[in-house]
């Protein structure tokens, strides 16, 4: 396995990468899921029973007035607190400004907002690669994402080969 030295990235986050990441984080959990799983279900109750219903709407709606709210509070609830949480993390120069990662085999320099740092991969408890990005999980929680929007190919593949080459195979988790 032939490698550069370096892979070196300038990466600007969209609203879209850091809505998907901060929906990824809120509906990891079970219980989250279970939510997810008891509002859809209430949902389908609601309109199978006005669907097998002869009373009018406004009837039916003042029978499950509680019932709908419910439901849409548990659907709605956590997409709009998501929605809020990343709009106020995209008026932060940190996630509006553009960044310069350098991967190297053995650190990562990055250059994010006014921080110059070198960061040892070590420091890294996961790397995950999805569809649209690379995820370097520091916690359960917190990750820096690096879009693949702003990526040639090329570059995806020198920086799967320098994960692959830094990090032990149970830290990582690479599409290719």
């Amino acid at each position: 396995m032939s490698i550069d030295n370096s892979v070196t990235l300038k990466v600007k986050l969209k609203v879209s990468d850091v809505l998907r990441y901060n929906m990824y984080v809120a509906y990891r959990s079970k219980f989250s899921k279970i939510l997810l799983l008891v509002g859809t279900v209430l949902l389908g109750y609601i309109f199978y029973k006005y669907f097998m219903t002869t009373d009018t709407i406004g009837v039916f709606l003042s029978r499950n007035i509680v019932l709908i709210c419910v439901s849409v509070f548990i659907l709605i609830g956590t997409p709009f607190k998501v929605w809020k949480i990343t709009a106020l993390q995209m008026q932060s120069p940190i996630f509006s400004g553009a960044s310069k990662y350098v991967f190297y085999p053995d650190k990562i320099y990055m250059e994010v907002g006014e921080v110059n740092d070198e960061v040892p991969w070590e420091t890294y408890a996961h790397i995950v690669e999805t569809n649209k990005d690379f995820r370097f999980f520091v916690d359960t929680v917190q990750a820096q994402i690096i879009p693949k929007h702003g990526m040639e190919d090329t570059q995806v593949t020198k920086l799967r080969e320098v994960i692959k080459i830094a990090n032990p195979e149970d830290i990582y988790e690479l599409k290719g």
